[in-house]
């Protein structure tokens, strides 16, 4: 008991105001999009005939036309974002650097970020300082290598206070939130919500840890398997004549036919790859969180390889979709936001029990009279974990569901509502 105290202690102390930081500014990130589109002004949609006609151009057509708009670029990587119905290509020359542009499939237009016009100039400056706060507190690698060390330590510090739960709800039942003293009146809202928020928080911040310092794993795996398929062509020049885009497609889609092309990075002669189309491809349901490379040849027109990820590979990749993409609907994100505004309050209430003094209200009429309401009572331990488990697993399955797909989000979305009832219930009838 004394052990896990000083654990929890001396861990929460030291990553809580960081841990703060990073979920109060994800409060704003959360509906970011929606903010984006509230305060950008509307642009005519193009002609039905253009949408039409862009719809019938294949990626290779549309990245020869965005060499026309600038010309002396060569392309060296296509992103197909298939959920918003755009293309982008990232593009470069000698001369003047890098560029990437972005053609709209809905509208027939490239998307111009120099273009866009906003209603407040202070939003995209807002959005712009909570997301450097939650990544890095504008402090570069350092920042952000501090922050996923403070997501390590705050899952240690969530998991040994479970272990100090159990001892603090013996003579106190579920909900309860007991005003003696001011202490005792912080540690309870602090214990509740830290059930409420338990398995979201542990989740966020170890996906976040992963997130951040899964590189070196992800890098040294990548080498390995370039050096065993790529033996043979050591040594080669690059290739002169190369396919195009749109073969290596074809090529990638027979190779992979139940998956979804998402990338394509072409060979480059400075790069690692420069005999090869590096072509990106998805499943569906949680197979869509996991990347199966495709290396086509592009001399030649073959697959050189279908790289499949192992299991550990497999499992760091999924820190990324844990932490980003399982809150894409309207009611997610407002679920997702008031467990993030809950968690802040969970922190804030644990900071403020452990420096205030444990010493009675000034209204001691009130104290008697809440002592009187809130007698002690005797819990055993089943008791005392039924219902926090209860609500830990039917938040871990909402916060998991959506990662299998669209059909998953209404259900999750009331399995997230259902441990903030269940605790709201037993607060009041406390």
């Amino acid at each position: 008991m004394k052990y896990w105290y000083k654990i929890h202690k001396w861990t929460s102390l030291i990553c809580a105001i960081f841990l703060l930081i990073m979920c109060a500014s994800a409060l704003p990130l959360i509906f970011g999009r929606e903010i984006t589109a509230f305060n950008q002004v509307s642009i005519p949609m193009a002609s039905e005939a253009s949408l039409v006609d862009l719809t019938k151009v294949s990626v290779g057509k549309q990245a020869e036309t965005v060499l026309e708009r600038y010309p002396g670029y060569n392309v060296r990587s296509v992103y197909l974002d298939h959920e918003r119905h755009t293309n982008g290509f990232s593009i470069r020359s000698q001369d003047k650097g890098y560029e990437y542009a972005r053609l709209d499939l809905n509208t027939g237009q490239f998307i111009d970020r120099s273009n866009k016009q906003v209603r407040y100039e202070v939003i995209p400056k807002f959005l712009e300082f909570a997301y450097r706060m939650h990544v890095d507190m504008y402090l570069g690698s350092f920042g952000r290598n501090l922050f996923g060390a403070m997501c390590g330590l705050s899952v240690v510090a969530l998991i040994s206070g479970i272990w100090l739960y159990a001892p603090f709800m013996k003579n106190i039942s579920f909900g309860t939130i007991r005003s003696s003293h001011r202490r005792i009146y912080w540690m309870d809202w602090h214990k509740l919500l830290g059930i409420v928020t338990l398995s979201w928080a542990i989740l966020l911040s170890l996906s976040g840890f992963i997130f951040i310092f899964a590189g070196p794993i992800h890098n040294a795996w990548n080498e390995s398997i370039r050096k065993e398929f790529l033996v043979e062509y050591q040594g080669k020049p690059f290739p002169a004549q190369r396919i195009s885009i749109d073969e290596a497609m074809e090529v990638t889609q027979a190779a992979v036919p139940d998956g979804r092309i998402t990338g394509i990075e072409l060979p480059q002669e400075d790069g690692k790859m420069r005999w090869h189309y590096t072509v990106r491809t998805q499943g569906v349901g949680f197979a869509a969180h996991f990347n199966k490379p495709v290396w086509v040849d592009a001399s030649t027109g073959k697959v050189t390889a279908v790289i499949q990820q192992p299991w550990y590979i497999q499992t760091l990749s999924m820190a990324n979709p844990v932490h980003f993409s399982n809150h894409d609907t309207l009611p997610l994100k407002i679920l997702w936001f008031i467990t993030d505004a809950l968690t802040c309050i969970m922190i804030i209430t644990g900071i403020y029990a452990w420096f205030v003094k444990s010493k009675p209200n000034p209204s001691n009429a009130v104290n008697k009279k809440q002592a009187k309401v809130i007698p002690p009572v005797r819990q055993s331990s089943r008791q005392i974990w039924l219902l926090p488990v209860v609500i830990i697993v039917i938040t871990l399955f909402g916060f998991i569901a959506p990662l299998a797909g669209e059909g998953w989000n209404t259900i999750s979305a009331v399995a997230l509502a259902i441990p903030l009832v269940l605790t709201g219930y037993y607060w009041l009838r406390s």
